[in-house]
């Protein structure tokens, strides 16, 4: 499979569900729809096991975090400056965002919840490395721990979030449904044909998908706002809606047809930084500019402007040698001029 095209739709589906006239013409769809989310975490389970070392620890901290620390760090001042004032209270919640990475502390010092799942990636690639270099016995040990914890994310969230470090709440809630992922996925790979597995897949996820329409579930990994042990129904549907539709991503992006997607999934990290400030004013131009447009004709026109404009500049922010190192770092040698 082609990671790039899988990275691509991925993208696209993360600017899909942050596109203002998106949710008011698929509000039922959206509600729910949390397998782009998946899909980008399980990436990691599709590639060669990993243990948990201090060079490992390191260069996922530089290549995911320090862009998760400079965004902030802008987004917090922005925020003092226009929204909460330069105060204790605020350099408290700046700190708390730092540290948790969680939905709600983002979204209160910086204006940008959508940052928690830069936190939450590093959380999963360390508890992949930490699970992948244990022993059998330590991995089943692990992941039950997971998949019990799984169970009781939902209630807990609210009391526990600010004091766990790095989004691990959605991190332990996701580990066990990528595990699953990657099996079936690779399952597939071995069994099945290009076309037979693409086919299969969607069949399966758009039945998974109907039925968790139907029942009105909704689920928002974020902010933690997901089923459990209480309405294990509900919880089974929304997994499911997670893997099934991740699996489809994985298993599409084996047909050939689909390789031009792999241009929008080249530079994902700053799409994803870059896509928000993008789709903001595009969105004033458009309610400014187009006042008694049809919402599909401004969904359209919003969608394709911030597609190819935030791919476009991240694509052109890459080639710039300067921003490269001092932003998107890859390790401590990049960042630093060793190499």
């Amino acid at each position: 499979m082609n990671q790039d095209v899988v990275k691509g739709v991925l993208i696209l589906l993360v600017m899909f569900d942050h596109n203002e006239y998106a949710h008011q013409l698929y509000p039922l769809f959206l509600t729910g729809f949390a397998f782009h989310v998946l899909g980008f975490l399980a990436l990691p389970f599709l590639r060669p096991s990993v243990a948990l070392s201090w060079d490992y620890f390191q260069k996922t901290l530089i290549r995911y975090y320090y862009p998760f620390f400079l965004i902030v760090s802008a987004m917090g001042v922005v925020t003092m400056l226009t929204v909460s004032g330069f105060s204790i209270e605020s350099l408290k919640r700046l700190l708390l965002a730092f540290y948790s990475g969680n939905n709600d502390s983002l979204k209160t010092a910086t204006q940008m919840a959508l940052l928690w799942f830069l936190p939450s990636l590093i959380s999963v690639l360390l508890l992949k490395a930490l699970v992948d270099g244990c022993s059998p016995g330590g991995k089943i040990f692990l992941l039950g721990a997971m998949t019990i914890a799984h169970l009781f994310v939902g209630p807990l969230a609210e009391s526990i979030r600010s004091y766990l470090p790095l989004g691990l709440l959605p991190a332990i809630y996701s580990v066990p449904l990528c595990y699953l992922l990657a099996f079936f996925n690779r399952q597939c790979c071995e069994r099945l044909s290009n076309v037979q597995g693409a086919l299969l897949s969607s069949g399966i996820f758009l039945a998974v998908k109907c039925l968790q329409m139907k029942l009105g579930l909704s689920q928002e990994l974020g902010f933690a706002l997901v089923s459990d042990y209480s309405n294990l129904p509900a919880l089974v549907v929304n997994d499911l809606e997670s893997i099934t539709g991740a699996l489809m991503l994985f298993q599409l992006s084996r047909l050939r047809l689909l390789d031009f997607l792999g241009w929008f999934g080249a530079q994902t990290l700053p799409t994803y930084l870059i896509h928000p400030f993008v789709a903001l004013v595009i969105y004033k131009v458009c309610e400014k500019m187009l006042p008694d447009a049809g919402l599909m004709v401004k969904f359209c026109i919003s969608m394709v402007l911030t597609v190819l404009l935030s791919v476009g500049i991240a694509r052109v922010v890459m080639h710039i040698g300067v921003v490269r190192r001092f932003c998107f770092p890859k390790d401590v040698n990049t960042l630093v001029g060793r190499i």
